[in-house]
């Protein structure tokens, strides 16, 4: 049992913690999007009486989307995948979304304001590579038998 074998089990619980914990964002008024005028914009009371880009529904979704996408793969194919190809996977999925989902949230911090890509996306990138390294590593290994 090697780090790559319980990481490549953790993600897949890890994926649906984070549905839950967007939800608890959502309900918290914490993580706003941008305005916006889509019919299914969100009133956040809290915050203003501007309608916004639920941004925290769209991650909570996703998350448990890849959630399910995961368990398919470990349910199905985890016989035939070397270790360290789920937690590859969970990382390119996770943080590609972010990156995309970023664009519908407000700016986190002042400093972002002027940036053409904000922290959240930056801080991405090198996990979205990780987990290409990850899933290229676990093809290199020698196949299950």
């Amino acid at each position: 049992m090697t780090p790559l074998w319980i990481l490549d089990r953790i993600v897949i619980v890890v994926a649906s913690a984070g549905f839950f914990i967007r939800l608890g964002n959502l309900f918290n008024s914490e993580i706003i999007g941008k305005p916006s005028e889509v019919a299914w914009a969100f009133i956040f009371t809290k915050v203003d009486n501007i309608p916004r880009h639920p941004a925290q529904l769209y991650e909570s979704i996703a998350y448990f989307i890849i959630f399910l996408i995961l368990l398919f793969v470990y349910k199905n194919k985890r016989d035939k995948l070397n270790d360290g190809f789920l937690f590859g996977l969970f990382l390119v999925l996770i943080f590609s979304f972010r990156f995309f989902v970023e664009f519908f949230k407000e700016v986190q911090s002042s400093f972002e304001a002027g940036m053409a890509l904000d922290m959240g996306q930056l801080l991405s990138i090198p996990f979205i590579l990780m987990g290409i390294i990850f899933i290229v590593r676990s093809f290199k290994q020698k196949a299950k038998l």
